[in-house]
């Protein structure tokens, strides 16, 4: 068996020739399904909520049972089952976590949404900050207004990751 070159092994993964091409996901036609921003933010709120208190259920309901949920370069999970399993998984890594979140929907087009938003990481039984995300999502819902497709890109504070700032000049 050969070896296979990490480029070579992302664009098998990502279904591309050339890491410069658009994902498969890109490209994939619009659905009936129109979700309005006022059930987009809805749902952005219920994500927030069941992060927070990890209920299987409410987790649950927010995926439709085929959904896939991707971070750049590689799928984090599918499936509903799976997303579940994987958020459940990290619950003790947050359970003494002090944490808020609030995203918001700033782009909707018929199934598909982009949100933006932060997520901030306080010291326990303080307000003080001790990291903070900035967040996008590409989301597309079915017609239950389940999320089916799940993308996730975020950046910490320039502060908490000094090689991701701006060189100042």
């Amino acid at each position: 068996m050969s070896p296979i070159s990490v480029s070579g092994y992302l664009a098998t993964i990502l279904g591309m020739t050339n890491l410069l091409n658009q994902p498969d996901w890109h490209n994939t036609s619009m659905s009936p399904v129109m979700i309005t921003r006022a059930k987009a933010q809805k749902w952005l709120d219920a994500y927030v909520t069941a992060w927070k208190t990890y209920d299987e259920q409410a987790i649950a309901d927010l995926w439709s049972q085929t959904a896939v949920w991707h971070y750049p370069f590689q799928t984090r999970a599918s499936g509903r089952e799976d997303i579940v399993a994987e958020w459940m998984s990290e619950r003790d890594a947050f359970a003494d976590e002090s944490f808020d979140a609030k995203y918001y929907p700033v782009a909707v087009e018929g199934d598909r949404v982009v949100a933006h938003g932060r997520t901030v990481f306080y010291e326990p039984d303080s307000d003080r900050v001790v990291t903070a995300y900035d967040n996008i999502w590409f989301l597309r819902f079915d017609d239950s207004g389940r999320c089916s497709e799940f993308h996730e890109w975020y950046a910490g504070r320039p502060e908490d990751e000094p090689d991701r700032a701006v060189p100042e000049r």
